[in-house]
């Protein structure tokens, strides 16, 4: 495919429902022209705000709220992080 034809498509033919078209042409072009069916659906899962906000809800109201819980870890709201309980760096 040439140049031309790629972006005669992008400017004229492909729609802009979603994101899913131009993410898989930015990571199939990043990646040299091919890559692995799941590195491109990983790349669309974090670009999608929606799969984020629903995750985040997950994270905040299942997975948080029990490892809160139990005293594994606690979140800081005005940050929105959770960090591991007793956990230091050094």
């Amino acid at each position: 495919m040439t140049y031309e034809t790629l972006a005669a498509f992008i400017s004229k033919t492909m729609r802009m429902s979603h994101i899913y078209q131009p993410v898989t042409l930015m990571v199939l072009l990043t990646k040299g022209g091919k890559c692995d069916e799941r590195e491109i659906a990983t790349e669309l899962l974090m670009r999608d705000e929606s799969q984020i906000e629903y995750y985040t809800q997950i994270t905040n109201n299942m997975v948080g709220r029990v490892l809160r819980d139990h005293k594994i870890v606690e979140r800081e709201r005005t940050t929105k992080t959770y960090a591991l309980i007793g956990y230091e760096t050094h």
